[in-house]
């Protein structure tokens, strides 16, 4: 049982009726720029390779492993905090500046280990961001219009991956045809160093952003659960209900290793099976990635909305079961396809598709869950999808290349055997987590 939000914060008491949509957007802003500095690696892979003497594997542990394995460490204290604190922004503030200190540093080093330490900042920094955003979020939106406003901060991924694409292929060509760059005082650095140098400045206007964020009134607080929650406490409420987020942890950390591992290496295989240039993939698999994700995450959220206005009120995960299934086609058949039109065709409507799940499975946590808890579950989840995700997505693609196929042109099968393996796996765990899932909404309804 919840209690009903208490008088409206100062936030919510704003003249200014569409405040909360500022809040959201300024979230999405940062949620962007953590995507580009996160994935403009991915574009980067043949020149860090070439430069550091790199295999397929070690650059899947920078790309996946370093940055994952102490983002999902780091988010579980974070959890804890977002849960206690009162001023829930200031954290985002000093993570903005965190990581993007630690992309910089990306740029200054030269060797693997530098490059690995360097990511793992990275990742530290941005896990302060997704749990206090979602926390925020759900605080400002009522469940109906919850899904559609995290699905707007959810958009910031692609979007932003896709900007990575885009603008690091461009600047990697511009520093490319200037053999690199010596600054004054800090030697020379190769074009891919200033990438890193070049994403990693935006970070203190972007931090100061997020100082315009005021702090809303907790809604749907569980009248029996203490207001301070412990870790042990919170992993006992999951444990208690096992199936339920056991499937909806497991699931979205399926589709995190597919979504993911596929979009790191995409770049990568379009480059080695059809020949393109980086600039080439970063205009057009960037354009996929930010028309094709845009409009699919933000149709995903409004259909919830509409889903649950006609009565619905397991709209959130049908529309996750739905897009699974729909996607695979396209998925698995894009590496094969003789040509790159095909390929990035195929690409886009799985991605349009796939999209439309990224919000409203992030909604669907956070309504099967009391606000009390609602930081620690989110970092718990965000732990599983980054460990599963970022950290094996990467590596099993590459694995399956280097040490199955012991052939970098393999890449495609690697792709495709991914996706033809995770996706009936998670539509199974989707099925399973149904009814526990209307149970849990009845019971927080009540």
């Amino acid at each position: 049982m919840v209690t009903p939000p208490a008088d409206a914060a100062p936030a919510t008491r704003s003249k200014f009726a569409g405040y909360r949509w500022l809040v959201v957007v300024i979230l999405f802003v940062g949620y962007s720029f953590s995507a580009i500095d996160a994935r403009v690696l991915t574009l980067m892979v043949e020149p860090i390779q070439r430069d550091l003497g790199l295999s397929d594997f070690e650059m899947s542990l920078l790309q996946g492993f370093a940055f994952s394995i102490f983002y999902s460490i780091a988010a579980i204290p974070i959890g804890r905090f977002v849960d206690r604190t009162k001023r829930r922004s200031v954290l985002i503030v000093w993570g903005i500046l965190f990581w993007s200190v630690m992309t910089a540093a990306c740029g200054f080093t030269s060797s693997f280990i530098g490059l690995f330490l360097a990511r793992v900042g990275v990742g530290v920094g941005e896990a302060t961001l997704s749990p206090t955003a979602y926390s925020l979020i759900s605080d400002y939106f009522e469940r109906r219009r919850r899904a559609l406003a995290i699905s707007l901060y959810a958009i910031g991924y692609p979007i932003g991956g896709g900007l990575a694409l885009l603008i690091g292929g461009g600047l990697l060509t511009y520093f490319g045809a200037m053999g690199g760059v010596t600054l004054p005082g800090l030697g020379h650095f190769q074009p891919w160093q200033m990438v890193f140098l070049c994403v990693a400045a935006p970070g203190l206007l972007i931090a100061a952003l997020m100082l315009a964020i005021r702090e809303p009134e907790r809604r749907e607080v569980a009248v029996n659960i203490a207001q301070q929650v412990s870790l042990r406490e919170a992993f006992t409420y999951i444990v208690e209900r096992w199936v339920l987020f056991g499937s909806l942890i497991g699931s979205l950390g399926l589709i995190a290793l597919l979504a993911i591992g596929t979009a790191l290496w995409f770049p990568t295989f379009l480059i080695r099976t059809y020949g393109m240039t980086p600039c080439q993939v970063g205009l057009s698999y960037g354009m996929v990635m930010l028309v094709c994700g845009t409009v699919g995450t933000l149709t995903g959220g409004w259909l919830s909305g509409r889903l649950m206005q006609a009565g619905s009120a397991d709209a959130n995960m049908r529309i996750v079961l739905f897009a699974t299934l729909l996607k695979g086609i396209p998925l698995v058949a894009a590496p094969l396809m003789p040509n790159a039109t095909l390929s990035l065709t195929l690409m886009a409507i799985g991605t349009l598709i796939g999209q439309a799940s990224q919000g409203v499975m992030l909604a669907a946590i956070q309504d099967v869950t009391p606000n009390q808890l609602r930081g620690q579950v989110t970092a718990v989840a965000l732990l599983i999808v980054n460990l599963v995700g970022m950290g094996l997505g990467a590596s099993v693609i590459a694995a399956i290349t280097d040490f199955g196929f012991g052939d970098q042109s393999a890449l495609r099968y690697s792709i495709a055997i991914t996706g033809a393996v995770c996706l009936p796996l998670i539509a199974l765990m989707i099925l399973a987590a149904l009814p526990h899932y209307r149970r849990a909404i009845a019971q927080l309804a009540d």
